[in-house]
């Protein structure tokens, strides 16, 4: 029994729960349409695109997710797209906010990563301080110094591997899954060394979530 890569097949359900799923609807005229019929129907149908609704800002993150795992996009048609898309699905209406009586403040802070669709996922606190996260769909890990606000991005070692689920070891190490390619990865920050240990199993898919125990 022969077995396909699954990473294609996440990465097109992770699309797919961006851009909610409908019916076949014709797009509006204007430049770019052609473009998007052509090259946003790869993974999922255009009502996905025409039932959603972002700023320029969001279509642009969207476009740069899907560029990230291998859209055949024309880069000089980006902004072209990005501008139609915005016009003709505009942000949604959202309820508006409702304040609480009461004395509880709350700060939040934001950082924006380096690499635009890479979707930030799996936040982990360092002993040392620094704050590590999977750029999931531009295969790599990233590192933010919140004293600082500095981001230092580490490519992996095997294309498309999508990484996710961190961990820290007593020596520092930065340990993720590879949940498109099928292994587990070390990645050393002092040298940006990336080590791979492939499942066990061959027919292993989509390791996912570490535990690390106590004892280390």
């Amino acid at each position: 029994m022969s077995h396909k890569p699954l990473w294609p097949l996440l990465v097109a359900a992770v699309l797919c729960s961006i851009l909610p799923a409908g019916s076949q609807t014709p797009l509006p005229e204007g430049n770019g349409k052609q473009t998007v019929e052509t090259f946003c129907v790869q993974c999922h149908d255009l009502s996905r695109v025409t039932r959603a609704g972002y700023n320029e800002q969001g279509w642009r993150n969207n476009l740069q997710m899907m560029l990230n795992v291998g859209a055949a996009l024309p880069t000089e048609q980006i902004d072209v797209v990005t501008r139609y898309l915005a016009q003709h699905f505009p942000e949604k209406p959202k309820p508006d906010a409702v304040v609480m009586p009461g004395s509880v403040t709350v700060s939040i802070q934001e950082w924006e990563v380096p690499t635009p669709g890479s979707r930030p996922h799996d936040p982990l606190a360092a002993p040392d301080g620094s704050l590590w996260y999977t750029g999931q769909f531009a295969n790599v890990l990233g590192r933010l110094d919140p004293r600082t606000g500095t981001i230092k991005e580490y490519r992996l070692k095997t294309p498309n591997s999508g990484p996710h689920g961190l961990a820290a070891d007593k020596d520092g190490n930065i340990w993720y899954t590879g949940n498109f390619k099928a292994h587990i990865g070390k990645l050393n920050p002092h040298t940006g060394e990336v080590t791979e240990y492939p499942m066990p199993d061959p027919a292993a898919r989509d390791p996912h979530t570490l535990c690390w125990p106590v004892a280390g």
